[in-house]
């Protein structure tokens, strides 16, 4: 049965069990229905039609979801099945199905071998070239990095690896990207990559662009007649949509990204490490100008490229200098087809800043402290052999909100790491340093452990620019609900590429040689199933990484809509503004009987909490002891779970928290952060959760302006002067519900405040009626809890405990009745 006829098959299952008022697997299959519909839709002829058929399916799955109590379902990510159907779906890059290296090769096709897909496309760089098979070509002697040269093709960073991977080969012996392409008699080419989360095969035929003079119009190699840099170009191009692609990962290492102009890069600490690195063989770099740098910035006679990779050859270190060689390809050399006349359109002038441009080949040294000053970034990549163990995971980020709300998902792991030989924490013990780090002499640090964790969004279409992707890394999110623990919390900023690396080392670990770390996967953008991969390495050698797979319970869920607006974002906690932040009350019931909120703390369940938003608002989530009331200012005691530092586009706490009710409060870190969010509740006992309507809701406001001058600043009673503070004449027309908060305008700390409320008829201020409460100097002032009040006069009186403090004041009174009148009484 054919793929289309089993997907039919499955949504035809789905309405019968419907109809059978079987709601569970209803659900179940419409579900993979829509999966299967949308796999399809990438593929077939009629895209729209599977597309429009996984819509419906997924509606349908949206409405049954909506108006029945489906049983929740736990699902087993780690299970095979599901890691192969993620690299399956992931197969189809730029409309070209790029299989698996594992997968058998097809030993059907022409002789000489035509690729059956259409040649990659070249863009606007050389619209008149032809495609042709090279022929009477003699490769002569060895290549050498300067014996790449970039022509018109603007792939300055695949021209700098395959640079750096020939300088690696003679160096190493280590035969980088040769021994990734295999070729055959009949002109096919395989070049095995690895993309999308495994390795996987670009088959090429040997047709190669030329121009109308019969010259490559990409990668030549000049008199040494090379032609494998070509079809290694050729099959990457083929992989990323085209010949005016730029940027490049050829080697399958670890990548590595560091920006020289972040205020966080480490002069010193960088240069240990690629130092260290690059002289045992254990990485590679390119150096990239970023893409305001313009052809005529000049300091000294220097002119560089915008946008330019190029690649570094060496790095060497004396006595009283530190030098990188560079290279450029675009520079070309004596054997180029120009015979280095400089008449090639493709020769820059590029000369560096100081030390030496050697003969004319684009090979060039550089000071260090230069290249800090001038570059834009490093592009680095680690040998994975330096890590004795890795993990590997594939997921999907599937979309669950709708069109108008953030196009946003996480996708949460846990990753456990055992010492099983302590004593490298010695590093007396210690056989090897750690290449990757440093210790404060420069050298390598072996008392280190450190674990790698690099997130990899799988490419489908590289026009695709506006996905985003981040790393949220926590210790061990069991215990994140104590706020008092300063645990590690890293979290990366928002980025386009498809590759972020973090780099942890476990000396921010409560524990050193054993625990947890809690991984949230994150994606911002609009297209939805989209793969992922999150690799884990672990070093030095006795440091073990593993997943922890245990199936997860099944679980209830609920998902809030929201939106933090102008009246509703109140920021963090230091701001007096934070009790009209989203507020839920959240009952969560006895797992023995899920019918009723009960007081047995020792019954506690895991309740997940996960906020997100779009990746320029940083949230945070907090759970509060409470009866489900609005929480006007936090109490760190009463914080049973929180989700640490604000984070850009989510926020997520794990707590086991007892039967009972709560506050869940949503907070953008900034007042002025306002936009749409999610808030979605996850817990394997039933739970309930609603709105907590904002103070004085559905009631009428007046908000009145005052001060306390030098004739009225004369503090509490205690001061004996109590009825010369200002006193405001309430009137209320009719039996009402009344209440009233009393905030200062300008923050003072330490100035405690109180509002209260007497009877026009008490002498003297002497019979108060509400008040509240004893003198507060919280930051969003003190209130008069709502509460009946008959018709009548009424005098509202606000003071500051100590006399003298002079400041300005605001006082909000809430009604059910129009017309109460609130005047400053002479």
């Amino acid at each position: 049965m054919s793929d289309i006829a089993e997907t039919e098959n499955l949504y035809t299952r789905a309405a019968k069990f419907e109809l059978e008022n079987d709601w569970d697997n209803a659900f179940k299959l419409y579900l993979q229905a829509a999966d299967s519909f949308l796999h399809i839709s990438r593929t077939a002829e009629n895209s729209l039609r599977y597309r429009n058929k996984a819509a419906k399916a997924l509606e349908r799955a949206e409405k049954i979801k909506q108006h029945k109590n489906l049983t929740p379902k736990s699902v087993d990510h780690f299970s095979l099945r599901n890691q192969l159907s993620v690299l399956k779906k992931s197969s189809i890059i730029n409309q070209n199905y790029i299989p698996l290296a594992t997968s058998s090769p097809s030993d059907s096709h022409t002789s000489p071998f035509t690729d059956p897909n259409a040649q990659p496309s070249l863009g606007s760089v050389s619209p008149s070239s032809t495609w042709k098979r090279p022929s009477n070509l003699i490769p002569t002697s060895p290549l050498l990095p300067s014996d790449i040269i970039q022509n018109i093709v603007n792939d300055c960073s695949v021209c700098a690896s395959i640079a750096v991977c020939i300088q690696h080969n003679l160096r190493f012996k280590s035969n980088l990207l040769l021994s990734s392409l295999s070729s055959s008699d009949d002109g096919r080419h395989e070049l095995k990559v690895l993309v999308n989360g495994d390795f996987r095969r670009v088959i090429i035929d040997d047709r190669l662009p030329f121009d109308a003079n019969d010259k490559l119009v990409g990668i030549s190699t000049g008199a040494k007649n090379q032609l494998w840099p070509s079809l290694v170009e050729k099959a990457y191009m083929k992989l990323m949509g085209g010949y005016d692609f730029l940027g490049s990962v050829l080697t399958g290492w670890i990548p590595e990204h560091i920006d020289l102009r972040s205020a966080s890069f480490e002069r010193e600490r960088t240069w240990s490490r690629i130092i260290t690195g690059f002289a045992r063989g254990d990485c590679m770099m390119t150096i990239g100008t970023n893409d305001k740098t313009a052809l005529s910035y000049n300091i000294h006679s220097i002119k560089l490229l915008p946008s330019h990779d190029y690649a570094v050859t060496d790095i060497k270190e004396t006595n009283d200098e530190r030098c990188v060689t560079l290279l450029d390809s675009r520079i070309c050399g004596s054997e180029c087809e120009c015979s280095g006349s400089g008449s090639c359109p493709s020769r820059f002038t590029l000369l560096f800043l100081l030390v030496d441009v050697t003969d004319g080949s684009g090979v060039m040294n550089m000071r260090w402290d230069d290249i800090c000053a001038t570059f834009e970034g490093l592009y680095i990549s680690w040998n994975p052999s330096l890590f004795g163990s890795a993990v590997i995971f594939h997921g999907s980020w599937q979309l669950e909100n709708s069109e108008d709300l953030p196009r946003a998902a996480t996708h949460h792991l846990r990753l456990n790491y055992q010492t099983n030989d302590p004593a490298h924490q010695n590093a007396s013990s210690a056989p090897n340093t750690n290449p990757t780090e440093v210790d404060n002499n420069g050298k390598g640090d072996s008392t280190e452990t450190e674990i790698w964790i690099l997130l990899t969004r799988h490419l489908y279409d590289t026009r695709r620019t506006s996905e985003y992707i981040a790393m949220n890394v926590q210790e061990d999110d069991m215990v994140l609900g104590d706020p008092d623990t300063d645990k590690l919390n890293e979290q990366s900023n928002y980025t386009n590429s498809t590759h972020l690396l973090s780099r942890i080392k476990t000396s921010q670990f409560q524990s050193h040689t054993s625990g947890s770390l809690s991984l949230l996967a994150c994606y911002d953008g609009q297209f939805d199933q989209v793969g992922f991969t999150v690799t884990a390495f672990a070093y030095p050698s006795d440091v073990v990484v593993s997943w922890d797979m245990r199936v997860p319970p099944a679980r209830y869920m609920q998902k809030i809509d929201g939106v933090l607006t102008n009246k509703t974002a109140g920021g963090n906690c230091t701001h007096p503004t934070y009790m009209v932040n989203p507020q839920y009350h959240l009952r969560v019931h006895n797992a023995s009987t899920s019918t009723s909120a009960s007081t047995d703390k020792r019954n506690k369940t895991q309740v997940i909490l996960t906020a997100q938003s779009t990746r320029d608002i940083s949230l945070n989530v907090t759970a509060v002891w409470s009866q489900g009331e609005r929480i006007s200012e936090l109490s760190q005691k009463e914080v049973v779970a929180h989700s640490g530092p604000y984070t850009y586009g989510h926020a997520r706490v794990a707590a086991h928290l007892a039967p009972g009710d709560y506050t869940v409060i949503l907070s953008a870190f900034e007042p002025d952060q306002t936009g749409k969010f999610t808030l979605k509740v996850e817990s394997p006992t039933r739970f309930e959760i609603k709105a907590i309507p904002q103070e004085g809701a559905g009631m009428y406001v007046k908000t009145v302006r005052g001060e306390w001058d030098l004739t009225t600043a004369v503090g509490g009673p205690s001061q004996n002067r109590y009825h010369r503070n200002p006193v405001y004449e309430v009137t209320i027309p009719c039996v009402s519900e009344f209440g009233a908060r009393l905030q200062l305008l300008a923050r003072a700390p330490g100035v405690s405040t109180n509002l209260s409320l007497f009877p026009s008829s008490s002498t003297n201020l002497q019979r108060c009626i509400a008040s509240s409460g004893p003198y507060s100097d919280a930051l969003s002032g003190v209130d008069i809890p709502k509460r009946n009040i008959s018709p009548g006069k009424y005098y509202l009186v606000p003071s500051t405990y100590h006399a003298g403090v002079q400041a300005q004041f605001r006082m909000i009174v809430y009604s059910t009745v129009s017309g109460v009148e609130v005047v400053l009484r002479s």
